[in-house]
């Protein structure tokens, strides 16, 4: 077995659920410059995948992940 520092699904699940608990941020409001410029790297790592970002925002509160699905439609609306 690798190290944990060398598993890659590892370290992309840690930033995913970075990413989540930014987009859970985002929902409650504007996001701080250095919140900003956190998820524009991870936005653009290949590790970050939408899946696991959409498995971290269920781990985190699957509640809460519907309610940022429903603000996120009706933004696009």
């Amino acid at each position: 077995m690798k190290p944990a520092g060398e598993r890659k699904s590892g370290r992309g699940w840690r930033k995913a659920r970075i990413a989540a608990r930014l987009l859970y941020r985002k929902a409650e409001g504007p996001l701080r410059p250095r919140d900003e410029a956190l998820a524009r790297r991870l936005s653009q790592d290949p590790e970050v995948e939408d899946r696991l970002i959409q498995q971290a925002l269920y781990y985190l509160g699957g509640a809460r992940k519907h309610d940022l699905d429903r603000k996120l439609v009706a933004r696009g609306h």
